[in-house]
């Protein structure tokens, strides 16, 4: 799109095409206005770096909210909302262009990626705050930044490799939401100088999203319902770039005073592009603290909640070894045994909430980022899985079906099988491993020290578990669409008792291997019904 598609143009968010997303197939990038226009004609966002899709669909579901006025409680009356949110999204419901067209227009100013005095998302006040600049690497999370190891390219801080706007843009927004804690670029405000910072709201954490059939319908159903919203209504709810101040770094932080500031304003950290000549990349980045003091706690309703052992609610972190169906149950379950809680914004998507042909094609879509508390990122995934319909209540009586009941079943027969396959393999290794009591010259062998012996657990376990879970999930889905777990714990053990004997065939020749193998096979055996010499 040409510079001068607007005065001076500063890269205007809601008109460059900076958002990829699917259409008919391929993928094409598109700006917010665009975005929501098309919506009803795009299967959904095509974003390749999940912690930015994450942090992107929370923006996208604000400006929905305020152009259909689902971010308002009509007369504090829920049921009014869900009625307004049925008629939104039954069949041939589109965002209307009049509205799209008049909020982009009233907050177009705070669009601009490259704004001298309010940049999208950023503090323009870091460019006199800040005597130094983190660099473009900073920004971007695949990239190392200052003595951190090379992992997806060869980047140094010596030689900043500058980035396309468009691109930069989604790297802001995943800096804003999972950017790291501890040491940051200083910044001074009224003679106080700090140069550390807390961490994004949603880092390390698993982030769970309904999904429709298309990407209208995605962030219809993605904007949460009025009993997840703050209770504290005391101030305007809105989001920063509605905003013309923006806030105290040195002040209080406020709670979040509605859906709009629940989504869009938890973030810790300040961010300030520098935009290259015609504003078509940028060059540099100040990324550094945004408050002193940690917003106050907000459940995010698109996160899974655990209980700990003291009976708080902690959200679940994003785990790259662990598949996305491994966590189903906890997403779907209205009540689980061990006082966790599924994503809040599926309370609100039963069946009699929503369109019949919505519902039936209801998916869920998660985007985790495995890193740590602080500065250690090691990976970021997303997945999707098949409609969850059968899953969920379709009758709005609040309970759990059976189906979904017996997904948790499924999962811990599958769990339970991984843990007898491993403990059973352990075993076999350290039995086959164990020196003789007697040296062949009939003098007393040493031995291992048993502490150091029951540590290792040698090399089986390991490609016993690489081969199974890939195989678990496949079986998993199995039983799902068939819509019976009945025979979940056999189907494993039957899994597990072929891996097993897979990884031991090696030492089964020899005499001490078949002892060892035969000796611990007893454990997966018991996974098995009592038909299981038919099952072998």
């Amino acid at each position: 799109m040409p510079s001068d598609v607007v005065g001076n143009d500063r890269f205007p968010l809601d008109l460059r095409p900076w958002v990829p997303v699917f259409a008919n197939g391929d993928t094409q990038r598109v700006g917010l206005r665009e975005l929501f226009l098309r919506a009803h004609q795009f299967s959904g966002l095509a974003v390749a770096l999940p912690p930015a899709a994450s942090g992107l669909m929370r923006v996208l579901y604000a400006m929905a909210a305020r152009i259909t006025g689902l971010h308002e409680l009509p007369d504090g009356d829920t049921e009014a909302w869900l009625d307004r949110r049925y008629e939104l999204l039954e069949d041939g419901a589109v965002f209307e262009p009049d509205k799209v067209h008049s909020y982009f227009d009233e907050h177009a100013e705070g669009l601009r990626l490259h704004d001298h005095d309010r940049p999208f998302l950023q503090d323009p006040r870091l460019a006199a705050e800040c005597t130094g600049s983190s660099g473009v690497n900073k920004l971007v999370m695949a990239r190392p930044a200052g003595s951190n190891q090379v992992f997806f390219g060869h980047f140094t801080d010596a030689e900043q490799v500058a980035l396309p706007s468009e691109e930069a843009a989604l790297h802001l927004v995943a800096q804003l939401y999972y950017g790291p804690s501890g040491q940051c670029t200083p910044r001074t405000v009224d003679g106080q100088r700090y140069g550390n910072t807390m961490a994004g709201p949603m880092r390390r954490v698993l982030s769970c999203h309904p999904t429709g059939r298309s990407l209208y319908e995605t962030l219809l159903l993605g904007v949460p319902a009025p009993d997840t919203w703050p209770q504290d209504t005391g101030g305007g709810d809105g989001c920063p770039w509605e905003r013309e101040k923006p806030i105290n770094p040195l002040g209080a932080p406020k709670r979040a005073t509605g859906p709009l500031s629940m989504l869009t304003e938890q973030y810790q950290h300040a961010v300030l592009l520098r935009p290259g000549p015609g504003g078509e990349s940028v060059v540099d980045a100040t990324i550094t603290w945004a408050l002193r003091v940690n917003r106050p706690k907000q459940q995010d309703p698109y996160l899974i909640w655990d209980e700990t052992a003291d009976g708080t609610l902690r959200p679940r972190n994003a785990d790259a070894d662990r598949a996305l169906w491994r966590d189903l149950d906890a997403m779907i379950l209205l009540r689980r045994s061990d006082g966790g809680r599924r994503p809040p914004v599926f309370d609100g998507l039963t069946g009699a909430q929503l369109p019949g042909p919505v519902f039936l094609k209801l998916r869920l879509t998660a985007y985790g980022f495995h890193q740590d508390g602080q500065t250690r990122d090691r990976t970021y995934f997303g997945a999707m899985t098949p409609p969850l319909f059968a899953l969920l209540d379709s009758a709005g009586t609040k309970n759990d079906t059976a189906l979904a009941l017996g997904v948790k079943e499924g999962r811990e027969a599958a769990e339970k099988a991984a843990w007898h396959l491993s403990t059973a393999l352990r075993a076999a290794w350290r039995e086959y491993t164990k020196p003789p009591a007697e040296n062949s010259d009939g003098s007393r062998a040493v031995r291992p020290a048993r502490q150091q012996q029951e540590k290792s657990p040698g090399p089986w376990p390991e490609a016993a578990l690489a081969a199974y879970w890939p195989t678990a999930e496949e079986r998993f889905w199995e039983l799902l669409d068939a819509e019976d777990f009945t025979t979940a714990l056999p189907a494993f053990g039957r899994l597990a008792l072929r891996i097993y004997d897979g990884i031991t065939a090696s030492v089964a020749a020899e005499p001490r291997g078949a002892k060892a193998r035969e000796n611990a096979r007893g454990l997966v055996l018991t996974l098995l019904d009592h038909r299981r010499g038919q099952d072998r």
